[in-house]
């Protein structure tokens, strides 16, 4: 197992603006770490046998960070030499 930096580019529609800071909280606690020269994007160290297994933990962690709160969500992740996901998932309130 290696350890891969993921890099998550996100886009939130929909989503009360006066919970961002929370949302910034959640996302620091599951270990992202926040890029501050671009907004909503996410960088995370994570444990995994290769790049994919790497990009699908990191979703899963982030999805499960912000999944109580109502939005529409756009990702797109990239970790070393591997294609770009994208991803789109709706949280209903």
């Amino acid at each position: 197992m290696g350890q891969y930096n993921v890099l998550m580019a996100a886009e939130f529609h929909g989503f009360n603006p006066e919970l961002v800071n929370e949302r910034n909280q959640r996302l620091e606690e599951a270990c992202f770490e926040r890029i501050p020269t671009i907004e909503d994007a996410w960088e995370i160290a994570i444990e995994a046998s290769d790049e994919a297994e790497a990009k699908n933990d990191a979703i899963e962690k982030f999805v499960n960070a912000i999944r109580t709160y109502p939005c529409e969500l756009k990702l797109v992740v990239h970790a070393g030499e591997s294609q770009i996901l994208r991803r789109k998932k709706v949280f209903e309130p």
